[in-house]
């Protein structure tokens, strides 16, 4: 099993090109998007665990099977989202989360997490211009997206620390100014040659 993981504040383009993936890669990987919830408080909070409790389950349930996965968001997003949007913070579950998931890297799991980046604010307006449905209370801004993308960057900064002895977990930052969709798949085809 090998599993692509797309990250990113708003206006980085992870959905465009998580899709793109899916359309353009083969053999034809599953391609998930991990939208949220719109729940709040204590009830939201054990939702949202349960959900990637089971989600991890699954995954682990998948291990030795022959498929590939795009993930467009995971429990990250949570992470960055639930400190500034919601009256919880995910955070409590981070090291859990992280323990499992390099523990799948440990049973032969490619795992690839691509997070993209932007700091471009005129060309960032333009994308947040066009993007896609809002997300529950999460402000639309230049401002918001800097912030959520410093918190991304924490939190993948202290996984890369935690990850390093692990030969199949690998974590990819990808600078998007000034580049098209095509030219970012490209970028990812070539070092996903380069991948241990």
């Amino acid at each position: 099993m090998e599993i692509d993981i797309y990250e990113g504040a708003r206006g980085t383009g992870k959905s465009t090109l998580a899709f793109k993936m899916r359309q353009k890669t083969s053999p034809t990987p599953t391609l998930i998007n991990f939208t949220g919830f719109h729940d709040d408080g204590v009830a939201g909070l054990l939702k949202v665990t349960d959900y990637y409790k089971s989600f991890m389950k699954t995954l682990y349930h998948l291990v030795d099977h022959d498929s590939q996965y795009v993930f467009d968001r995971f429990y990250f997003s949570e992470m960055v989202y639930s400190r500034f949007y919601k009256n919880y913070e995910f955070s409590f579950a981070y090291d859990k989360f992280n323990t499992l998931l390099l523990s799948l890297s440990e049973m032969g799991v490619k795992i690839n997490i691509f997070f993209l980046t932007i700091s471009d604010e005129q060309e960032l307006k333009q994308r947040l211009i066009r993007d896609k449905v809002p997300f529950g209370k999460a402000e639309e801004s230049v401002e918001q997206t800097r912030i959520q993308q410093e918190r991304y960057t924490y939190l993948f900064n202290d996984l890369a620390i935690k990850s390093e002895n692990h030969d199949n977990f690998n974590i990819y930052t990808i600078e998007t100014d000034g580049k098209t969709s095509d030219h970012i798949y490209n970028e990812i085809l070539t070092l996903k040659t380069t991948i241990k």
